[in-house]
Formats: structure tokens, sequence, C-alpha cells
């Protein structure tokens, strides 16, 4: 863990070269100004939206693959972030990254890692197309993305953390945002305040890594998506379902969020054979079931043993989906994430069977 004193941040450069737009933050917390984007361009789904990071703001680069049995998984996220504009990060830096291993006999692994203080530990964002690239210097960790989001590597050499190998996603739907698919002047709030962009909904992975003496290795379902705020994160969230998940053929992605007013915001989407279903700021409930299904959640209130989703599909009718957790792979009372198994089908019609990934935060005492 490095520790990093607080300097104003005068070294955030943005350079356009060609078609491509260069991003460089260096590890300092900054008080002062920024602009955030919420209205989508013609390109730069995956870009930044954050300029220049501060102090209360955050923008994060999130990656995850699950086993096709269910049993592993990885979840890798990329932060600008300090800890008081998210705070689940480390103090003390605004450039970090997290990652979340659990290995098929149920043991896990989380490593929070902050970079080296100013220039050293710097993260270095490409912009191409709709992807990005991205490299956070002191980690040995960084991503690959190509311009029409169709494949994204991440890798990870880091002999600290006794870490090496690659995680490969090869899209398997189409990208969207929080109420519609890729169109220029789109909303990007999936609440208020904060930012959302769906790269991919869903991706074949191949996970391969040497974490110390043992071998993660895996193919099946990959994720990635971006989000970012202009406020801190905890002003703006109450709680907050997400998850994602294959259902037999289709490719499912829900949201739900309670803001600190009580008001509920959703966003919903669904893909078949490639082609998009379902996309919309609407549409959706997401509820918990079981054990601890108190809604929304409270601070105090347990995990759910599962969630109850109805996605309305337009004229291919309502999807019912029953999600049931099999194994918390993270758990710090204020947030929790499940792997877990889905079935369900659109009324009338065929049952299927699948696999999800999904999480809860709960922020409110009451």
């Amino acid at each position: 863990m490095h520790f990093l004193a607080i300097f104003p941040a005068l070294w955030v450069i943005i350079q356009v070269v060609l078609s491509s737009q260069t991003l460089v933050v260096p590890n300092t917390i900054r008080y002062g100004p920024s602009v955030t984007q919420f209205v989508s361009d013609d390109s730069g789904l995956d870009s930044p939206k954050v300029h220049p990071n501060n102090a209360t703001n955050f923008d994060w680069w999130y990656f995850d693959a699950v086993s096709e049995d269910s049993s592993s998984s990885i979840v890798i996220v990329f932060y600008l972030a300090t800890n008081l504009g998210f705070p689940f990060r480390l103090p003390l830096s605004a450039v970090s990254v997290d990652i979340f291993v659990s290995f098929d006999d149920g043991s896990l692994l989380f490593y929070p890692i902050n970079s080296l203080p100013f220039t050293a530990g710097e993260a270095t964002v490409v912009t191409d197309g709709n992807g990005s690239s991205g490299s956070w210097k002191s980690t040995g960790f960084e991503f690959t993305g190509t311009s029409d989001l169709s494949r994204y590597i991440v890798k990870i050499d880091s002999p600290i953390l006794g870490i090496k190998g690659s995680l490969v996603l090869t899209s398997a739907a189409p990208a969207h945002y929080p109420c519609g698919p890729v169109e220029a002047g789109s909303r990007l709030e999936v609440s208020p305040h904060i930012g959302w962009a769906n790269a991919m909904p869903d991706a074949n992975a191949v996970a391969d890594f040497r974490i110390g003496s043992r071998h993660l290795q895996f193919n099946g379902s990959g994720y990635h998506d971006k989000n970012w705020g202009d406020q801190p994160f905890a002003n703006n969230v109450k709680s907050w379902y997400w998850g994602h998940g294959r259902l037999g053929p289709y490719s499912i992605v829900w949201f739900d969020v309670i803001a600190p007013n009580g008001t509920e915001y959703v966003s919903s989407y669904a893909s078949l054979n490639g082609s998009i279903v379902a996309a919309s700021c609407s549409g959706i409930k997401v509820r918990p079931t079981g054990k601890n299904s108190q809604f929304p959640p409270v601070v105090s209130s347990g995990n759910p043993q599962g969630f109850h989703i109805e996605l309305n599909l337009g004229n291919e009718g309502i999807m019912e989906i029953d999600v049931n957790s099999t194994l918390v792979i993270a758990d710090v009372v204020l947030y929790t994430r499940w792997i877990g198994t889905l079935s369900g089908g659109i009324r009338g019609g065929p049952l299927y069977e699948g696999f999800a990934l999904y999480e809860q935060f709960k922020l409110a005492a009451f």
C-alpha cells in the first residue's frame, strides 16, 4: 500500500493524436471544478467521462467473468476516484485497482491496490472510436479494447501480488446506454448524478491467471461497463441492485437504483442472437426474495436469498426470472456481490436455466 500526499493536480494532460484521445491522470488528489458528461457523443462510449477528476467525483472501468459451471469468477476494476468520491476506495489515493477472485473450491481472494503517488502512479486512458484502453502504471494492471467494442483484453503482471495472466472478452451482445441502444444524444444517467455505459452486456470469456501457486483458468461469460459521477457516490444512492447473466439464449442486464429521496430508477436490457430485444430505462422490476427480502434494503438488512425479475420484452412478452444465490464472492456489510443461477422465461413460453453475477449496495440506515 502506498500513501499519497494531497497535492493540486497540475498534470492532467489531454492530447489528441489522429482519431484517438489520450488522458493521463497522475495520482494526486485535486480540489476544484470539473466537467462531467451525461449525454452521449457520436463515439467515445467507453471514454473517461469526468474532466478533470477531483476529490469528490469518480470514474471507473469494470470487468468480470464467470465460469460456465458458475464455480469460478474474476472481477477487475480500474478506478479514478478517491474514498471521498467512492467510499469503497482506500484513502490517500486517486488512482487504484481492485481484483476479486473466487476459485472452484469456494475460496476467495481480494486485493485493493493504490497506485504509487504522483506521476509514478499515473493512469493513462486512450479512447479510440467507442472503445478504450487503459494502463494503471505502477500496479501492473492494464486493459485494451477495440474501437468497435468487439474485444477487450485485461492483463495483469504484478510480481508483488504474485498475479500474472489475462482475461479475454469477445462481445456476444450489442452495447447500450441506460435508456436504449448506442446513439448520439442519449441520456447517460442511470439515476441522478450516476452515469453508466455498458460496452459489453455479455461476452465470451477466457480467463487464464497464475495467482500465487494457484491457476485460475476457465471459459465462461464475461462483461464490461463503466460508471461515473459528478458528486460523491453515497450522496446519490440509497440502494442499488445490478446484475448480468445468461438465461438460455438470452443475455440480460438489470439495474434498479433507489435515490436518497426514495425515487426508483431502472434500466433493462435483453438481447437474443446478437440483437437487442429490450433496452430501456423502464420495463423492469427487481425485488429481493426469501429471507431478508426487505425492500428497499437498509444497512441492517441481511442479504436476501435471491431476486425476482420481471422484464418487459415488448411484443415478445414479459420475462420472469428467479435469481438464486449460490456463492457470496464479496461482502462488506454495505455491499454484497454474488454468483447465482437463473431460471425462467417469457410467460407462456419455454423455461430456461442460466447463471449470473450480481450485486447490492445498501447505504441508508433506515
